[in-house]
C-alpha cells in the first residue's frame, strides 16, 4: 500500500470510529450558485467545484505565486546558513553549540517582531507590509554578508529575524481572502513550497561557498528580495472575510469592508478571544511540541550526513535537496487530499490529515537515522519528510478556518511565536545533546515529539474543530446581517452570533392539569399562534456530492401541531436532523427564539427545548424502559426531584408503561416501543418536539392512540413538527401543513382548509 493510500485509510478509519455513519457533510456548489465575475479580481475569485485533477488553484494565480516567492526568499537565509556551517566553523572557530546559537538567534528575534507584525496585518494594508519588510530583509542580508566577526554576524542574523514576520502571518491572512474556502488547504500547500524550495538552495549555496566564500552567497541571494518587494507593492489588497461571505452566499457589495468588533479591541482581549478557541489552542501546542523536533532537522542533517555517512559539504547539501523532493510531494498531496476529503464529507479532514501525517513520520525518521546504508537512509528520510511536511498545509488551513478574518494576523503570529521559540531552542538542544553524547542520540531523543504532536491533533483539536469553524461562520453572518441592516435602516437580528442565552418567552409555559387540557391548552395555543418559534433561511445540505436541501425557507409559529408531508427521499428526515443538531447544514441560517443554532451541538439544543424523536426504533432495545425514559431527562439531570416528577407525568400519559419499567425495551411490541420513544422525548420537557414518522409500521388502532397523545401534548403548549407519510394521519392532528418536494418546502396553509384527496394527488405527482 502506498503512503498516500495509507494516509487515506487511516483517516477513514479514524472518522468511522469517531463519528460513525452520521458524520457531517459538506456542500457542493451548483454552477448556478457561482457568480459570473472577472477571475482577475482577487477579492471576487469564483468558487469552483473541487476536482482532484484540476489545475492547482483554478483562479487567479499571481498573488499565490508572488507570495510563495516571498516565502522562499525569507527562508533562504536559514537554509544557506546551515550549508555554510563548516566554513563558518573554520573561519570563526565555533563549537557545535555556538553554531546552534547562531541559528537559534535568528528565531529568537523572529519572536520579537511577530506579535507587532500580526497586529499590523489585522489593521493595515498587508501587501504594503510585505513589500517594506522584504526590502528591509534584502538590505540586512547585505549587511550580514559584510560581517567582519562573529558578533557582527550574530547581530545581522538577529536583525534578519525581525523582518521575517512580515511574510508568513501576513501572507496566510492574504491567501485566505484571495482564494476560495474550499481550496484553502491546496493553496496553503502551494504556498508551503516556498519554504521547501529553500532546500534546493543548499547545493547552490554549498557550491558558491566553496568557490567564492560564504559572503558572496549572502550577497547573491539578497538581490531577488528587492525585485519581489517591488512586485508585492503592486498587489491589490483584498477585503477581509470576503471568501467566508462568498462561501455562505451572503449577498452584499463584496468590495465593502464590513465592520467587526475585533478591529478595535485591545491586544490582550484579542489574544484572549483567540485562545478560547479550543482547536486553535490544541494546534498551537501541537506545533510547539513538534517544532522542538523538526526545528533542528534542516540545521543539523547536513552535518549528520557529513559525520555519519562520509559526505562532503556539496554532497550533503545535494542529498538534503533530494530529500526535500519528498517534502514537496507531501505538501501538494496533503493539500489536495485534505480539500478532497472535506468535499467528500469528512468535515474535519484538515485536522485529521495533519495529525495522521505527524504520527506516521516519527517511525520513518527513527529508521532513517539508525540505518548506516546511505541510499536507504535517504529514501527513509524522504518519506519521513513527506509525512512531516504534509501536516503543514491542512493545519494552516484549519487554523485560518477557526479564526475570525480580523484576527488571523494576530492568531497566525501567535502560532509563529510559539514555533519560533521552540525552533530556536531545537538546534541548541540538538547541539547540547551532541556535545554530551553524539548527534544520532540527539535525533533519537527528539523524534518521538513528532508523534506526540500528531496525537494532540487527533484528540483535542479534532474534537472541537468543526464547532469552532461553525462559530466563525456564524459571526461572519451576524456581522453581515448587521451591516446590511445598517444600509437599509432595518433593525438587526436580536441574537448574537455567539450562542447567547435565548430570551424568556413572553408568557410562562403552563403546567396544565390534564383534566383541563382541552380548555386551557387551546387558550395557550391561540395566544401563541403568531409568535415565531423556529425560523429557517436559505438552508442547504449535502451528503457528499449529493445535495438534498435547497435553500429551505420556513417559519414555524409557536404553539400547535404542524405537519410536514412529502414523498420518500425528498429530505424530510434530513431537515429534522438539521433542526435537532444531528446534521449541520453547509449554508443558511436557523434561529430558535431568535437564537442562532449554528454551532450548537444536539445536547445543547435539547437544553434549549428542542427534542427529536427519530423514525423507527428511537430507543435502546437492550436497556430497560426505565433507563430509556431516564435518558430523556438529560436537560435537567442534576435535579433528581424534577426528573422524578417528569417521569411520573409521562407514566400518567402512558399508563401501560408503568408495569413494564424493568422490562427490556426491545421485547415490547411496536406500539409500546413508540410509546417509550415518545415518552423519553416528553421527559425532556421540549418546547419544540420533532416527530419523524410516528405511524411507521404501526396498526391503525395503535396509531390512533398515539395521535391522541400528540394532540394532548400540543394542547399543553408544546409546539410539534410532525413528519408523516400518511396524509390522513397528518391532517387528523395538524393545525397547519407544510409540503416538501425535491428538497424545497412550501406552506400549504391550515389543515382544515385542505382536501385529503387533492393533497394525496399532489403528493404522488410531486407538485408544490
Amino acid at each position: 500500500m502506498s503512503p498516500t493510500a495509507s494516509l487515506v485509510y487511516c483517516l477513514w478509519l479514524w472518522d468511522a470510529l469517531a463519528n460513525g455513519p452520521g458524520r457531517e457533510r459538506t456542500m457542493v456548489l451548483t454552477p448556478a450558485a457561482t457568480e459570473r465575475i472577472s477571475s482577475l479580481t482577487p477579492t471576487l475569485t469564483p468558487r469552483p467545484k473541487f476536482h482532484v485533477t484540476r489545475k492547482l488553484v483554478g483562479v487567479w494565480k499571481w498573488p499565490l505565486v508572488l507570495l510563495t516567492a516571498v516565502y522562499t526568499i525569507n527562508v533562504s537565509d536559514q537554509f544557506l546558513l546551515s550549508s555554510m556551517f563548516p566554513l563558518l566553523k573554520r573561519e570563526f572557530g565555533l563549537s557545535d553549540t555556538a553554531l546552534g546559537i547562531l541559528s537559534g538567534s535568528y528565531l529568537i528575534s523572529v519572536t520579537l517582531g511577530t506579535v507587532p507584525f500580526g497586529a499590523l496585518a489585522d489593521r493595515y494594508s498587508r501587501t504594503r507590509i510585505i513589500a517594506w519588510g522584504t526590502a528591509a530583509w534584502g538590505v540586512t542580508m547585505i549587511f550580514t554578508g559584510m560581517a567582519s566577526g562573529f558578533v557582527m554576524l550574530l547581530l545581522g542574523r538577529m536583525v534578519l529575524g525581525l523582518w521575517d514576520p512580515c511574510d508568513n502571518p501576513t501572507s496566510q491572512s492574504l491567501l485566505a481572502d484571495y482564494y476560495p474556502v474550499n481550496q484553502r488547504s491546496k493553496v496553503m500547500g502551494i504556498y508551503q513550497m516556498g519554504q521547501l524550495t529553500g532546500f534546493f538552495l543548499l547545493p547552490i549555496g554549498g557550491l558558491m561557498g566553496q568557490a567564492w566564500g560564504w559572503r558572496a552567497t549572502f550577497f547573491f541571494f539578497a538581490l531577488p528580495a528587492f525585485v519581489v518587494a517591488l512586485l508585492s507593492w503592486r498587489l491589490p489588497e483584498p477585503v477581509r472575510g470576503v471568501q467566508e461571505r462568498r462561501h455562505q452566499r451572503l449577498e452584499s457589495d463584496e468590495r465593502a469592508t464590513i465592520p467587526s468588533r475585533f478591529q478595535s479591541i485591545p491586544v490582550v482581549e484579542a489574544y484572549r478571544h483567540i485562545l478560547r478557541c479550543r482547536s486553535y489552542t490544541a494546534s498551537l501546542v501541537s506545533s510547539a511540541v513538534g517544532s522542538l523536533f523538526f526545528g533542528g532537522i534542516g540545521v543539523w542533517t547536513p552535518t549528520f550526513l557529513i559525520r555519519y555517512h562520509d559526505l562532503d559539504i556539496a554532497e550533503a547539501t545535494t542529498a538534503l535537496s533530494v530529500v526535500a523532493v519528498g517534502g514537496l510531494v507531501g505538501v501538494l498531496t496533503a493539500g489536495n487530499l485534505a480539500d478532497f476529503l472535506t468535499h467528500s464529507g469528512y468535515t474535519s479532514a484538515r485536522i485529521g490529515v495533519a495529525g495522521i501525517a505527524r504520527l506516521i513520520s516519527a517511525p520513518l525518521f527513527i529508521a532513517a537515522f539508525l540505518v548506516g546504508y546511505t541510499p536507504l537512509m535517504l529514501v527513509l528520510l524522504s518519506f519521513g519528510a513527506l509525512f512531516l511536511v504534509a501536516a503543514i498545509p491542512p493545519l494552516n488551513a484549519a487554523r485560518v478556518d477557526v479564526l475570525h478574518p480580523d484576527l488571523r494576523g494576530r492568531g497566525t503570529s501567535l502560532d509563529a511565536v510559539t514555533q519560533s521559540l521552540a525552533s530556536a531552542a531545537s538546534p541548541v538542544i540538538y547541539g547540547a545533546i551532541a556535545d554530551a553524547s553524539d548527534l544520532r542520540t540527539a535525533y533519537m531523543v527528539l523524534i518521538p515529539l513528532a508523534a506526540l504532536a500528531g496525537l494532540i491533533l487527533m484528540t483535542f483539536a479534532l474534537a472541537s474543530y468543526r464547532r469552532d469553524e461553525q462559530a466563525v461562520q456564524a459571526m461572519v453572518r451576524r456581522e453581515h446581517a448587521e451591516h446590511m441592516a445598517g444600509l437599509t435602516g432595518a433593525a438587526p437580528p436580536a441574537a448574537s452570533a455567539k450562542a447567547v442565552q435565548a430570551p424568556p418567552p413572553a408568557r410562562p409555559r403552563p403546567e396544565a392539569d390534564p383534566a383541563g387540557a382541552d380548555e386551557s391548552g387551546s387558550e395557550v395555543q391561540d395566544a401563541a399562534r403568531g409568535d415565531p418559534l423556529l425560523h429557517i433561511e436559505g438552508l442547504d445540505f449535502s451528503y457528499g456530492p449529493i445535495q438534498v436541501l435547497f435553500g429551505i425557507d420556513m417559519t414555524l409559529p409557536e404553539g400547535g401541531c404542524h405537519a410536514l408531508v412529502g414523498r420518500n427521499g425528498v429530505g424530510k428526515t434530513t431537515l429534522l436532523a438539521n433542526i435537532g443538531g444531528l446534521l449541520h447544514a453547509q449554508s443558511g441560517r436557523m434561529f430558535f427564539r431568535d437564537q442562532d443554532l449554528v454551532g450548537i451541538p444536539p445536547e445543547q439544543r435539547a437544553k434549549l427545548g428542542i427534542t427529536l424523536m427519530a423514525a423507527g426504533q428511537s430507543m435502546f432495545g437492550s436497556l430497560s424502559v426505565r433507563d430509556n425514559l431516564w435518558f430523556g431527562a438529560y436537560p435537567f439531570a442534576g435535579s433528581s426531584s424534577l426528573v422524578g416528577s417528569r417521569l411520573e407525568e409521562v407514566l400518567d400519559v402512558f399508563p401501560a408503561l408503568g408495569s413494564r419499567l424493568d422490562q427490556r425495551a426491545g421485547t415490547l411490541s411496536g406500539g409500546e416501543q413508540q410509546m417509550v420513544a415518545l415518552g423519553r422525548a416528553l421527559v425532556a420537557g421540549p418546547e419544540l418536539l420533532l416527530i419523524d414518522e410516528l405511524s411507521l409500521g404501526l396498526a391503525p388502532t395503535v396509531t390512533a392512540e398515539l395521535l391522541k397523545v400528540v394532540e394532548r401534548i400540543a394542547a399543553l403548549g408544546t409546539t410539534i413538527l410532525l413528519v408523516e407519510q400518511s396524509i390522513g394521519v397528518a391532517l387528523s392532528v395538524a393545525d397547519s401543513v407544510f409540503f416538501m418536494d425535491r428538497g424545497r418546502v412550501s406552506e400549504l396553509g391550515p389543515a382544515a382548509a385542505l382536501d385529503a384527496d387533492e393533497l394525496t394527488r399532489r403528493l404522488l405527482e410531486g407538485q408544490q
